[in-house]
């Protein structure tokens, strides 16, 4: 795999950040919750329908949320970790034994789509992540302030988009 340049300087950024709620950053294939070592994953891509479903459904309950996908994608990964403790580990089981059913794609997608942001762990996360960015306005834009050059520099540094 080739070294991708700037990274680390993203990922700094973020566990400067993330420190503050005893969780570590890692960049990933996808934005992931990792409870059990309070771990998160980020991506720096947009990866498509899903996220679009996500952020429409995230704006829709948080209206006066205004952020970034990446920003609502990242803050409700914290919240999964911090809001983990409210569910035994049966009901844990439940919730992922019913997002494995919501996989099946003769489901219609806005069947899905209510069901999944529906399940308590989902809705929870989502809640915690709409109620951080409201309630921690300065904080969330002076660490998208510092975040965002340096995931552009990332990108020009990589090829993703040209040099301004």
């Amino acid at each position: 795999m080739a070294k991708l340049k700037g990274i680390k300087r993203v990922n700094r950024i973020i566990n400067e950040f993330t420190a503050q709620f005893g969780i570590v950053a890692r960049f990933d294939t996808e934005f992931e919750a990792f409870c059990d070592d309070m771990t998160v994953g980020y991506t720096l891509l947009h990866t498509g329908r899903d996220d679009n479903d996500f952020i429409e459904h995230a704006q829709e309950r948080y209206p006066e949320v205004q952020a970034d996908i990446f920003l609502w994608a990242f803050f409700h990964e914290i919240g999964h970790c911090m809001t983990e403790d409210m569910w035994t580990e049966e009901e844990r089981d439940y919730f992922w034994k019913q997002k494995d059913v919501m996989l099946e794609p003769a489901l219609d997608r806005n069947y899905i789509n209510t069901w999944y942001y529906a399940c308590p762990d989902e809705f929870f996360a989502t809640r915690w992540a709409g109620e951080y960015m409201m309630n921690h306005p300065k904080k969330v834009a002076k660490f998208w302030n510092e975040l965002q050059p340096a995931i552009m520099r990332f990108y020009r540094k990589n090829g993703l988009i040209g040099e301004e």
